[in-house]
């Protein structure tokens, strides 16, 4: 959580929305465009040409990225791996066994 804003946070995306969305902000680096209109360019594009599966997921690399955007720095990000989900109340990490871990700093 960051420390400026005590209430929010965490970020929790899953592994290859962060993968893609780190990508992405390199490309805005280099100039290319904000990560989040890159995505929804993608997202669009996608969309377009049918592929609703695509479209899906740059549409959550889009949520990751503005999202990143409109947190404080610091702001804790949870990544999910495959399988895991997230349980906001006991915020904790859910494993496809059913099973919960504290989350990891990332």
């Amino acid at each position: 959580m960051a420390d400026d804003d005590p209430g929010e946070g965490p970020v929790v995306v899953k592994r290859a929305a962060y993968d893609a969305g780190m990508k992405l902000e390199a490309e805005e680096k280099a100039g290319k465009g904000t990560a989040f209109t890159i995505a929804e360019d993608k997202a669009t594009a996608c969309r377009a040409a049918g592929d609703t599966a695509g479209a899906a997921f740059w549409d959550e690399v889009f949520r990751f990225t503005m999202t990143r955007e409109c947190v404080a720095a610091g702001t804790e990000i949870i990544i999910l791996e495959e399988g895991e989900s997230w349980d906001y109340d006991n915020e904790e990490v859910i494993r496809a066994s059913g099973t919960s871990q504290p989350p990891s700093p990332r």
